[in-house]
């Protein structure tokens, strides 16, 4: 027998035959499992931006098959029906029902119409549910999916600053069927809208605070000077752009009068704009700064 380039013996093309069949076997078996093995799964969360939302333009069918269903009144809130009051916290919940179902999947977002997160996620229960995407959506985790018939989770969200109009929750559901593939689960998508109470809001340098921040721009430290009319408990706080806390300026109880507080900023705060908040009872301040 002959060979291109060099002449071997039976046995070394027995080997090399062997070789090359055990390589073209490898590679079919590849192949095959590329084309059957089941969808990558999310039990453990969903990746960020599947809530359906205008902005996101994505929800879980991009990993589950089908065609997703709307169903209104998914998502519910304990903020009043005047609406929230700036950097005031509520609890939201998200509720999903379906029998026989016993797996369940969620992914929620709170947004203006143009997809900018509005307000600030907070985890409250840490074993079934978890932040994603920079904070701008709350999932579950592999520990809150199971349930028998129905699926509740929790979290609170803390309002953004005055003057940023309705927000919408926009929610993601995945009732499974635990079949380990891409295919008969049902996906259904679900939006509440909640507004902006501007009557529990104050304008900028209100006569019962007249709140100065300054120096402006600053970049180590800033000076809060503000005026008390009564004894009353004070919260301050840094506020980015999307309505995230970034530092805690004050929060305490102080007396009726001026106030003169000099404040460290935290050298991990990035430059850019920003917003001091203050609330006073139902009642909020606030005042732009830049920070270099």
């Amino acid at each position: 027998m002959f060979y291109f380039g060099e002449t071997q013996t039976p046995k070394t093309m027995n080997i090399s035959t062997k070789f090359t069949i055990s390589i073209f076997a490898f590679s079919i078996a590849i192949s095959i499992t590329e084309f059957t093995s089941p969808a990558i799964g999310h039990g453990s969360g969903a990746p960020a931006g599947k809530t359906g939302s205008p902005g996101d333009a994505s929800n879980c069918t991009s990993c589950h098959s089908g065609t997703p269903t709307s169903q209104a009144g998914l998502i519910t809130t304990n903020i009043p029906v005047a609406g929230y009051t700036p950097g005031q916290t509520y609890t939201i919940t998200a509720s999903i029902v379906s029998n026989p179902t016993t797996k369940f999947g969620f992914e929620v977002s709170p947004q203006n119409t143009a997809g900018t997160q509005k307000g600030t996620l907070i985890v409250t229960n840490s074993t079934e549910t978890q932040l994603v995407g920079s904070g701008k959506y709350i999932t579950h985790k592999t520990a809150g999916t199971a349930g028998t018939g129905s699926r509740t989770w929790t979290f609170d969200w803390t309002a953004p600053i005055a003057g940023s109009g309705a927000v919408t929750f926009y929610g993601a559901f995945n009732k499974t069927n635990s079949s380990n593939t891409n295919a008969g689960d049902q996906i259904v998508l679900t939006s509440t809208i909640v507004q902006e109470n501007t009557a529990t809001s104050i304008t900028e340098n209100d006569n019962q605070i007249n709140l100065s921040v300054f120096p402006n721009p600053s970049s180590e430290f800033i000076n809060l000077s503000y005026v008390l009319s009564e004894n009353t408990k004070i919260e301050a706080k840094l506020i980015s752009l999307t309505g995230q806390e970034v530092m805690t300026l004050i929060n305490e109880e102080q007396n009726a009068g001026k106030h003169d507080a000099r404040i460290e900023l935290a050298p991990s705060i990035a430059k850019g704009t920003y917003f001091v908040s203050i609330k006073v009872g139902e009642k909020l301040s606030t005042q732009k700064l830049i920070i270099k």
